[in-house]
C-alpha cells in the first residue's frame, strides 16, 4: 500500500468516524416573505416544435403587419402572438368596430386556425399604456419556472398576464394561471392554454 492510499484510507475512516445519525429536525415554518420570493414549482408544458416556433413566428408578422395597415395609431396599442396556429390578440383600442376589424384581419391570414379576441375598449390617450412589460415578462416566466422553455409564452400588458401555449393538463394549466396571479404586480391572468380542457 502507497503513502498515498494509506493517507486516503485514514481520511476516510476518520471522516466516517466523525459522523452520526441524528433525529430528523422537526418541520419549520417557513416565513412569508421567504415564501414570496421562492419561485413556483415548474410545471410541464407542451414544447413546440422549431418548425412550429418559426411558423408562429411567421403568422405573428404578417398577422402584426395586417392589422398595422388599417391604421397604425388606432391599433398601436395591439399585440400579437401566436401559438400552434391560434391568434391572440391583446391590448386596447378605442372603438368596437376596431376590435372586429382587428379579428377579421387576423382570421384573415391563411394558416391562422383560430383567433381570440382579447381586446379592450380605451382613451385614444391610454392606448400608449398598452404595451408589453418585457421586465415583467421576464419575472412572470422566471416564477412560474419557464424561462428557456418554447411551451409557453408570457405577455404582461397593463398588469395583466396573458399565458398562451400548451400546459401538459388541466391540473398543470390551473397551477400555472394561479401561480401567475400570485405574482407581485399582476392584476389578473387571462390564460390560453391547450390541455386546459
Amino acid at each position: 500500500m502507497t503513502h498515498r492510499s494509506a493517507a486516503l484510507l485514514i481520511a476516510l475512516v476518520a471522516l466516517t468516524a466523525c459522523q452520526t445519525v441524528e433525529p430528523a429536525a422537526p418541520p419549520t415554518t417557513i416565513p412569508v416573505a421567504a415564501v414570496a420570493e421562492t419561485p413556483h414549482a415548474a410545471v410541464a408544458t407542451i414544447e413546440r416544435s422549431r418548425r412550429d416556433s418559426n411558423r408562429d413566428d411567421i403568422l405573428q408578422s404578417l398577422v402584426s403587419r395586417k392589422i398595422k395597415e388599417l391604421d397604425r395609431t388606432a391599433f398601436r396599442g395591439v399585440t400579437v402572438d401566436v401559438w400552434g396556429g391560434r391568434v391572440l390578440l391583446m391590448g386596447a383600442v378605442i372603438k368596437p368596430e376596431n376590435r372586429r376589424h382587428a379579428e377579421q384581419q387576423a382570421a384573415s391570414v391563411s394558416g391562422v386556425r383560430r383567433v381570440t379576441n382579447e381586446l379592450i375598449l380605451a382613451e385614444d390617450r391610454a392606448l400608449d399604456l398598452f404595451v408589453p412589460n418585457t421586465a415583467k415578462e421576464e419575472q412572470v416566466r422566471r416564477e412560474l419556472g419557464i424561462e428557456g422553455k418554447a411551451g409557453l409564452t408570457v405577455h404582461v400588458i397593463n398588469n395583466v398576464a396573458f399565458l398562451l401555449g400548451g400546459a401538459a393538463d388541466p391540473t398543470q394549466a390551473e397551477a400555472l394561471r394561479n401561480d401567475a396571479g400570485e405574482i407581485d404586480g399582476i392584476k389578473w391572468v387571462v390564460a390560453h392554454l391547450d390541455g386546459a380542457q
